[in-house]
């Protein structure tokens, strides 16, 4: 029999987090058998190819993989895919964890989901966020899941408000096969995992989500995308062309092409107007690229939002950058201003 669950685990310079994660990865309640550990050490620099070979010699249901040339996140989770075996898929970042009994809970609804005549292709779980001064937040996004057709089972279709949650990799656990079929494969660079989430999300048969927090996402440490000045934030064009050549030649989501440009166009914005992330000599390539974005992929027929969105995309649609730059800016200063005249500021 194969696994029911293969966990997948790409490792990269987290010598410091990887303990926590892999300890977290237990699962006292398993037959044998029930669980895989796919590592991927993708050429770490640090000591975490002996952390993992050590977790292996006590864990047997661990497999490690030490890649030759570094593939990145994306690479990593494509390398630890191909050796999966179990009936379910779940990605884990090794710089996160799991809260205490996770796996279990997670191979319970497993379990109930294998046994229906339709299981769910993706389970989608709550999280919470943890930051580098040890305070948590929870998961945002999680009036969008809860108390939602997806608590019984849906499509995107159904319940297309799901796509204003988050969109990562790591809070979705997918039924294996169901991946492999849609013939669709993670990023190189940033962004790396959409190009796989949107797909996911859009085809599948029956969505779930499990109100639990089984995820711990570390936000903020250093090295992170989201706090990070780089050219590589213009690799999520790339992940944009992906998602858009997967509804050209899939019509099941079809129908959901406007609400998928209306969130890429979304990201890409906001990426452009935080400060510190798109290095300021690239600002007007990456500007450019969003325009190019609007021009290859926005449907026809497809209205601009109302309010002051809606005039950030016409002026990203028209390419008038410096226009943008003025709105963003002229919009920042009443909430800028607001908070400096709040009581008990001078």
């Amino acid at each position: 029999m194969p696994p029911l669950l293969s966990i997948v685990l790409p490792v990269h310079g987290v010598e410091r987090f990887l303990p926590q994660c892999l300890e977290s990865l237990r699962a006292d309640g398993a037959a044998p058998g029930e669980v895989e550990l796919i590592a991927v050490d993708d050429l770490s620099p640090d000591g975490c190819g002996a952390l993992l070979d050590a977790h292996a010699a006590a864990d047997p249901r661990t497999r490690v993989l030490h890649l030759t040339e570094n593939q990145g996140l994306g690479g990593a989770r494509i390398a630890g895919l191909a050796e999966a075996t179990g009936t379910y898929v779940w990605f884990v970042d090794s710089d996160d964890w799991l809260p205490a009994g996770t796996v279990d809970a997670v191979l319970a609804e497993l379990r109930t989901e294998t046994a229906r005549a339709v299981p769910a292709d993706v389970l989608l779980t709550d999280f919470t966020h943890v930051y580098h001064d040890g305070g948590t937040g929870p998961n945002p996004w999680r009036r969008v899941l809860a108390d939602s057709p997806l608590v019984e089972g849906c499509t995107a279709a159904e319940h297309p408000a799901l796509f204003n949650a988050v969109l990562a990799v790591w809070n979705k656990v997918m039924r294996r096969q169901y991946l492999l079929d849609l013939d669709v494969h993670f990023g190189r660079g940033y962004y790396e995992d959409i190009s796989v989430t949107y797909p996911l999300l859009l085809a599948a048969d029956r969505l779930r989500y499990l109100d639990r927090v089984c995820y711990h996402y570390r936000r903020g440490r250093p090295g992170a995308i989201t706090a990070t000045s780089s050219p590589k934030h213009a690799d999520a064009f790339a992940q944009y062309d992906a998602i858009f050549a997967f509804l050209d030649r899939d019509g099941r989501a079809d129908r959901l092409r406007g609400l998928v440009f209306d969130r890429t166009a979304k990201q890409a914005l906001t990426v452009y107007d935080t400060p510190g992330l798109v290095p300021d000599a690239l600002r007007p390539e990456f500007f450019a690229r969003i325009t190019e974005h609007f021009a290859r992929h926005r449907p026809a027929g497809h209205g601009f939002p109302p309010g002051l969105r809606g005039l950030q995309y016409r002026l990203a649609a028209r390419g008038s950058r410096r226009a943008h730059d003025l709105l963003r800016r002229a919009a920042r200063l009443p909430a800028a201003t607001a908070r400096r005249l709040r009581p008990g500021r001078s």
